[in-house]
Order: C-alpha cells, then structure tokens, then sequence
C-alpha cells in the first residue's frame, strides 16, 4: 500500500511551506534572487547540513519574501520540490510516485489503481488497464483521468493528492505530464 505525503497534517496549499523569521533567513549561509515581481522575491537559498551517517552536503530551497501594499509582509520556505513557473506562479510538486533513473518517461504520464473500499485503500503504481486508450498527449490537460468504458474520463480538473483524496472512485487513473501530483499557486495566494 502507498501512502501519499502528508507533510505534518499540513492540508491544501499550505503544506508546501512555511512561515520563517527574518532570523533564520539571515542564517541561511547564501542566498541568491532567482524572480523580482510586483508580489515580493524569490531567493535560492543554500545551507550545510552535517549528520554521521551521510556526512556535511548543501541543500538549496527557495524563500518566498512577500510584500503586500509594497511592504514585506512576511518570508516562507518552500518546499523543496517546489519551482518557479513565472514571475507570478509557483508549482509545487508532490514526491514522485515511482522513482526511476529516467524521468523523461514522465513526460507521458503515469497510471495507477486504487481502490478505496471501507476505509482501506490499495495503491499500486504503473497498474494499466489491458485495453489501453489512444492517448494524444498534447490533448491532455492538467487533471486527473479515470479508465472508464475503454476511455479517459477527466474526473479532477486539479492535479492534486488532495483531489485523488477527495474522489469517492476506484480504478484505473492516469496523470498526464509531468507524470505526478502538484499544484500551482500564484505568488500572492503564499500567507
């Protein structure tokens, strides 16, 4: 069985980052300007983290400055799955649902089955129907598409774990590209 991210009960939007005080900004050991728009900045920011078992690496993630009415409003750390789409949206991206070496396969989606039934839940991945639909993929648009009568049915205009979640329906589901969960937000949806 799979279970999807839960990110600390965190629901919706809000799961994708968090709210950080200028304090801990200022301890990150560099950060950089990747997008300036009319809604705040968007920095790279990089810190060192030490364990025994995997030694000192860097990891980088991106801050979110906010400014409202032309004033900073607050800064956020967001996930780091998260990416710039443009100067006013963010994708924030669920974990991958398989994990291969060759991720340009999802540029053709994925499938899956679930099946919810009395409070269980059985998710396996790449589980394709045996008589596979014609799938033009540039026809295919964010969503979520269900196998029914020998045809994509699009069940979920959203891309989301929380739009599967809130399907009452088992089956056959396919996500067109990039092959997995996310969602976008414009910048000023971030509060």
């Amino acid at each position: 069985m799979w279970v999807l991210n839960s990110s600390c009960g965190r629901t919706g939007l809000k799961k994708y980052y968090t709210k950080i005080s200028p304090e801990e900004f200022a301890s990150y050991d560099s950060t950089s300007i990747v997008a300036n728009s009319k809604y705040g900045v968007v920095y790279r920011a990089f810190s060192h983290t030490a364990s025994k078992l995997s030694g000192n690496f860097k990891i980088d993630f991106l801050v979110f400055e906010k400014y409202t009415g032309g004033k900073r409003s607050g800064l956020f750390k967001l996930d780091e799955l998260a990416e710039i789409r443009n100067d006013s949206t963010f994708i924030f991206y669920g974990n991958p649902l398989k994990i291969v070496a060759d991720t340009s396969n999802w540029v053709k989606g994925i499938w899956f089955y679930e099946q919810k039934n009395n409070g269980t839940e059985i998710f396996k991945i790449d589980s394709m129907p045996r008589n596979l639909p014609p799938l033009n993929l540039q026809q295919l648009t964010m969503g979520i598409y269900l196998y029914k009568a020998e045809k994509l049915v699009r069940v979920s205009d959203s891309q989301s774990e929380e739009a599967l979640n809130n399907l009452n329906m088992s089956g056959f589901f396919y996500l067109p590209n990039p092959g997995r969960f996310y969602m976008l937000a414009s910048f000023n949806q971030i509060e």
